[in-house]
């Protein structure tokens, strides 16, 4: 029974990956390689991040926050031969989504999921993914709109992006978050729009 658990947790948080690149526009463009730059992106992201707090010290969770997104932006500013603007915004969330869910929650399912006793808590870990999959969408489509864009859309954009920063600062329950993620997405449509 313990292997139906990790498999089911495995599923839900890899699933909706599938499908964001199966069923949007990644698929045509056959933006693998690009999702793979953005996994790359993660990944020394996170070594600078991890060097950072050896050498200095614990960061703050809106300075672990703005260091991801200034890995984000280097990302996005980097991929010149994406020809839709979706196609690389929903790339780079793609891949850094990737990389966040194998690095820690893949491990942590196959070493505690596979006990002999079954605890939501890695339901729970799985659905984070999904959450985080949602923000990663947004994060990039506001560094997009932010950088890109002049005019009356960069202020709203910009403001969203203040308060994205502060809702970093009471991100301990699951509840909450997802439903200011919820907020924070549908604000990003109506900027973008």
């Amino acid at each position: 029974m313990t292997f139906y658990y990790f498999i089911n947790c495995v599923v839900l948080t890899f699933a909706p990956l599938v499908f964001l690149y199966k069923f949007t526009s990644l698929s045509e463009y056959s933006s693998v390689w690009k999702s793979g730059l953005a996994l790359a992106g993660y990944i020394v992201t996170q070594v600078i991040k991890l060097l950072f707090i050896a050498s200095i010290m614990v960061p703050p969770a809106p300075l672990d926050f703005l260091l991801d997104c200034v890995g984000l932006y280097y990302i996005l500013t980097r991929q010149h031969k994406a020809t839709l603007p979706e196609v690389k915004i929903l790339s780079v969330a793609l891949g850094w989504s990737f990389g966040e869910s194998v690095l820690t929650r893949f491990v942590d399912f196959y070493i505690n999921a596979r006990s002999l006793q079954f605890d939501w808590k890695y339901l729970l870990i799985a659905g984070e993914a999904n959450v985080a999959l949602f923000q990663n969408v947004c994060v990039c489509s506001l560094l997009w709109m932010m950088t890109s864009r002049t005019g009356s859309k960069k202020v709203p954009s910009t403001l969203i992006f203040a308060y994205l920063v502060a809702l970093h600062f009471v991100n301990t329950n699951l509840l909450l978050k997802a439903s200011s993620v919820a907020v924070l997405g549908v604000c990003t449509l109506f900027t973008m729009n």
